[in-house]
């Protein structure tokens, strides 16, 4: 095609649009060669004609380009883009819209993002992780001047280009100053798209007004999966990781690494950045980049007064950790199971045992629970709430008869329920509603599996030897009819479940073997 190719008309086949593309000219703009696709819109390299200078262009994919919420969302990212201009911030050139075709014109960097690097070399090392978190600390830092956050940030979203030089790219999701139009729906109706699920602070997870700190955790999520080579949490389903954000507590940096190369001044920033209240992080881009360039030495920056008590108080917190663990060894094992991604579960059993049983928030929480549009919906306010009124007011009002969506909801919010009762040593209500789910023939085997499990701790707490003498042959018979009927769910347990537990349950350990297809 010519430079004087007319644009296609925006077939519904969006891909059929992307290669129909080459070739065309944009407004002042000749489309090359596609480069890749984001959430909302597909990336190209251009030649700008009248300046003769190659760029990255984004164009809104047509299926969003017919909504109108959808191309302002576009519009807002360049405003908020172009207002920054900084050595560590893709730079936003040009905004402009031909026939049906929105476009942003920005800076093409020669390099690749974070999340490639990661997949192709494994995790960082500690001088490159410092040289990211200060770049991406320091682009923070200005958009936070500006009041814009970023509230994507995520490997995919930082580029390192061929000289090394750390970009944040990607400011689709960018709040401007006091722009609150996103609601905890974002989470729902968009399917958590408004952020990725797997590097959202607990504050965005609940549609709460969001600011730097919230940009500051994302950031800590992404160092931790960068230094560690996996996030520290992870899951299929988005409603799990939003739960493991709002509850779940991370294994230690190094630990999960598995080595002790990376310094413990480092550990603790990561950790700090990543802790739930955001008044426990850092307060601002600044003060995260202060405390790392005085302690930095090793990788080249200005030295000086030390992080504080952050190195002191990993230690500490590793020691308590510890402790709690052995308090609560078993507890905390089955609450793993919960954890489950396919049951979107969530807190962790030794911080549930340390909660209050009737804590000020619960006495001044509504009793009424709000019914929502969907069961999804539904299931993320009883997720906010985590009391019992939440829980069960998912089944209440999806109905698990109603069809097999309503079903699985219903026994991951009686998982919850029973989580919740036996966090407050309500052992018998616990066991009552683990034994109706187990019970239920509507109920998939891998969740009446699972009821089991965790029913066999209410019992062995209640020291009814009988009733656990009972289930926990049930148990086995399910545990072995999941590895007949479906090997991965069995492989899945066998994995969750420590080998030590297993056995003294009478669940005979799984041959590692390659899952079904």
């Amino acid at each position: 095609m010519t430079s004087e190719t007319p644009l296609p008309t925006p077939p519904d086949d969006t891909d059929l649009a992307s290669s129909k593309l080459i070739g065309c000219r944009l407004g002042d703009y000749q489309i090359l060669r596609k480069l890749g696709r984001g959430g909302m819109a597909d990336v190209y390299s251009a030649r700008h004609l009248t300046l003769g200078r190659d760029v990255a262009i984004k164009i809104l994919r047509s299926d969003y380009a017919r909504d109108k919420d959808y191309v302002t969302r576009f519009r807002r990212e360049a405003k908020a883009a172009a207002k920054l201009n900084h050595p560590n911030i893709v730079q936003v050139y040009d905004v402009g819209s031909v026939d049906s075709f929105h476009y942003m014109a920005q800076e093409l960097v020669d390099g690749e993002n974070l999340r490639s690097v990661l997949s192709k070399r494994g995790s960082l090392s500690a001088d490159e992780a410092i040289e990211v978190i200060v770049g991406v600390a320091s682009a923070l830092e200005v958009a936070s001047e500006a009041s814009i956050t970023h509230r994507d940030i995520k490997p995919e979203n930082i580029m390192r280009s061929d000289r090394g030089i750390v970009k944040v790219a990607d400011f689709g999701l960018a709040r401007l100053g006091l722009d609150v139009d996103a609601t905890r729906g974002d989470l729902t109706q968009a399917g958590l798209t408004l952020g990725t699920p797997r590097y959202m602070s607990p504050e965005q997870v609940q549609g709460h007004t969001v600011d730097v700190r919230s940009d500051l955790y994302s950031l800590g999520v992404t160092m931790y999966h960068l230094l560690a080579g996996r996030p520290p949490f992870e899951a299929d389903d988005p409603l799990a990781l939003a739960v493991m954000h709002l509850h779940e507590t991370p294994q230690p940096l190094d630990r999960t690494r598995g080595t002790h190369d990376i310094p413990e001044w480092l550990v603790a920033i990561v950790m700090k950045l990543i802790r739930k209240r955001p008044q426990d992080r850092f307060q601002s881009a600044s003060e995260l980049l202060e405390s790392i360039r005085s302690q930095a030495t090793d990788a080249g920056f200005p030295t000086g007064a030390t992080v504080g008590t952050a190195a002191a108080t990993i230690r500490l917190q590793r020691v308590t950790d510890e402790a709690r663990s052995r308090r609560n060894q078993r507890l905390r094992r089955y609450a793993a199971v919960i954890l489950l991604p396919l049951l979107c579960t969530g807190a962790a059993t030794a911080v549930m045992l340390s909660r209050p049983a009737k804590s000020i928030g619960r006495l001044l929480r509504p009793d009424q629970v709000p019914q929502t549009n969907s069961v999804q919906e539904q299931y993320l306010v009883a997720l906010t709430r985590n009391d019992e009124a939440g829980w069960l007011a998912v089944s209440e009002n999806f109905p698990p008869e109603a069809n097999s969506i309503n079903t699985n909801y219903y026994a991951k919010s009686m998982l919850q329920l029973a989580r919740v009762l036996s966090g407050e040593k309500q052992w018998k209500q616990a066991a009552a509603v683990l034994e109706r789910l187990s019970a239920d023939p509507r109920i998939d085997r891998l969740y009446r599996t699972l009821a089991l499990t965790q029913r066999c701790l209410a019992l062995e707490q209640m020291n009814d030897s009988k009733r656990l003498g009972e289930t926990r042959t049930q148990l086995q018979a399910a545990y072995r009819e999941l590895e007949t009927s479906n090997r991965d769910a069995a492989l899945l347990v066998n994995r969750l479940v420590p080998e030590k537990e297993r056995v003294r349950l009478g669940l005979q350990p799984i041959a590692n073997s390659p899952p079904s297809s």
